[in-house]
């Protein structure tokens, strides 16, 4: 493939950037909200340092269909409050490792999320996760309401 296909999205989160790098790094935290809609976390965890491992467990149900699919991977970058940069592969799923990055940065009223999630094999993966990533980003931003 030789166009990267890659979804960015940006949501303003009324929180400190650091309450919300704790969001997405502390397992405790991450299973408030990690997930999309209706669906729950009943496992998370997390070795934040560049080559650590992460996962997130979830369940319910995503499309009418009750499933239990868990995410996976590695940290690539992390700048404390600012950034973090991961890996991310459906456990069991035999697809390419897709990129995710998080960026923080202060705006009035709390703190601006841009997920960068790219390197999709199709588009019609890349609008899968969009929707996915959408509705966690929802979830994050009631988690701190």
């Amino acid at each position: 493939m030789s166009e990267n296909i890659k979804l960015v999205l940006k949501k303003v989160i009324k929180a400190s950037r650091q309450k919300v790098f704790e969001a997405w790094t502390q397992p405790e935290l991450m299973k408030k909200w990690y997930a999309p809609g209706e669906m729950k976390v009943p496992n998370a965890s997390s070795d934040l340092r560049v080559g650590g491992a992460y996962s997130v467990e979830m369940k319910g149900d995503m499309g009418g269909q009750l499933v239990n699919p868990t995410a996976k991977g590695t940290y690539k970058k992390i700048i404390p409050n600012e950034l973090v940069s991961f890996t991310w592969q459906w456990q069991g799923d035999s697809t390419a490792e897709t990129l995710v990055t998080v960026t923080l940065k202060d705006v009035d009223g709390g703190t601006e999320v841009t997920l960068t999630h790219e390197q999709f094999m199709s588009v019609e993966a890349k609008e899968k996760h969009q929707h996915g990533w959408q509705g966690c980003l929802e979830n994050l931003e009631k988690f701190y309401s």
